[in-house]
């Protein structure tokens, strides 16, 4: 069955940072990586901040459109180690044998950041592990995507068995973008382009091999943790993704419940159902949203109060002041001020 906009999970904003990373070691600033995303410099660092589907994709169209390299995502994906991947990553360092790390990786897929199913497939002496089912989006970020998560994957299963992972054949849905010499040297292996599926293959006499870091007892906990957040991704909904990304539309409007509400065609008291049945409110959604453009503006820009006070829909600036106490337990002078001095 073809996946929809709305089989995608939403991924931690963190889960940017390996890739924000990799754009600034080629000399593009945060700022230009994250334009239009209406994402924060400070949700960066927040480990609970979670991105919309879009906001992700303009961040990945911005490292198209910085670089101008159809391969950027063979690079991007290289920092993806197990580590980043939170409980899940740590779930397939301390398997028992490669197997397991392959199953665990087929079962809890959602918990890493690809949006392709994750299959493996043992076929006599070769394993294929495949990238199935896209996601329906724009085909050239489809394509970064493979890349990128195939070049993780590699990355991923070298620290896993504590040995370069050596491919046998690669298959990719695309044609190379006219590169083909940049993927056979990155990969070192055979690459069929423009196939009918998008898998590599490996020898399976490493299937049932003990890793160095396996540990039985970590094993059980982390997996039983990957249980629960799996859980917790198929009742979490995206409907206060959706909300914040409306009001971040327009910088320094803040529209009131009713606007909202009909621009997503539902009546107010539909819009406070559906924010409740996420544990959130219009108020709450606002003073986050408030709250993270303040400490973006106190400790990344020059603004003054006036100026901030303004961008954040507030006339008067003790009443920004109240609002930011309340928040931070600081006032905004204070808070900037230890900001600049850390």
């Amino acid at each position: 069955m073809a996946k929809t906009l709305q089989d995608l999970p939403p991924h931690p904003v963190r889960s940017l940072l390996p890739a924000l990373g990799v754009m600034e070691e080629l000399g593009f600033e945060r700022q230009a990586c994250l334009k239009g995303t209406g994402l924060l410099l400070s949700q960066l660092d927040s480990p609970d901040a979670r991105m919309s589907l879009q906001q992700e994709l303009a961040f990945y169209r911005n490292t198209l459109d910085l670089t101008g390299d159809q391969t950027i995502g063979l690079k991007l994906g290289e920092p993806y180690v197990p580590q980043r991947y939170g409980l899940f990553g740590y779930a397939l360092l301390s398997a028992a044998t490669f197997r397991h790390a392959l199953s665990l990786a087929e079962n809890f897929g959602r918990l890493t950041f690809s949006f392709f199913t994750l299959r493996y497939q043992v076929e006599g002496s070769r394993t294929w592990f495949s990238f199935t089912e896209p996601p329906p989006i724009e085909q050239a970020l489809i394509d970064l995507y493979l890349d990128r998560d195939m070049s993780a994957a590699r990355v991923d299963f070298s620290v896993i068995l504590g040995e370069p992972l050596a491919f046998g054949e690669l298959h990719m849905h695309h044609d190379g973008h006219g590169r083909p010499g940049v993927y056979r040297d990155y990969f070192g292996a055979d690459i069929h382009f423009s196939a009918a599926d998008s898998r590599f293959s490996f020898s399976s006499s490493l299937l049932d091999q003990p890793l160095p870091q396996s540990d039985p007892e970590s094993s059980r906990h982390f997996q039983q943790q990957c249980q629960l957040l799996i859980a917790k991704l198929t009742t979490q909904g995206h409907f206060v993704d959706d909300v914040r990304m409306l009001v971040l539309a327009r910088p320094g409007f803040f529209p009131d419940i009713d606007y909202v509400a009909e621009k997503m065609g539902m009546s107010t008291r539909t819009l406070r159902r559906r924010l409740k049945d996420e544990s959130s409110s219009y108020r709450e959604l606002l003073d986050e949203i408030r709250f993270g453009l303040a400490k973006e503006y106190l400790g990344n820009t020059n603004l003054s109060m006036e100026e901030i006070c303004g961008l954040l829909g507030y006339s008067e600036s003790g009443n920004f002041s109240h609002a930011f106490r309340r928040w931070s337990g600081q006032s905004p002078r204070e808070w900037r001020q230890a900001a600049v001095s850390g």
